[in-house]
């Protein structure tokens, strides 16, 4: 079985805008890109649902103190991550 693929947000915003304004179907799309038609006809579908259910703007808006603390949060817990991956090879290569 294999592993699902990833796409980013912007790689899926693109591949939407470029059904939308070229008028073609997912079908001629999605080979061009590489991806299934299935989840391009989805990622096309749930950007038109987000269109109709206000525009596509979110109901809150973002508090920025909140934000600039998420991101200081997220850069220490990466440091933290980084930091761990470098003890447990040191400790992997120690077994040895």
């Amino acid at each position: 079985m294999s592993a699902r693929p990833t796409y980013s947000d912007e790689f899926k915003a693109d591949a939407v805008a470029l059904v939308i304004s070229s008028g073609r179907s997912p079908a001629s799309v999605a080979p061009e890109l590489g991806i299934s038609v299935t989840a391009l006809k989805r990622w096309v579908r749930l950007h038109n649902e987000g269109q109709s259910e206000g525009g596509g703007k979110p109901d809150d808006p973002v508090d920025p103190a909140r934000y600039r603390a998420l991101e200081a949060r997220l850069r220490e817990v990466e440091r933290e991550n980084d930091f761990l991956k470098k003890v447990s090879a040191f400790f992997a290569r120690e077994q040895r």
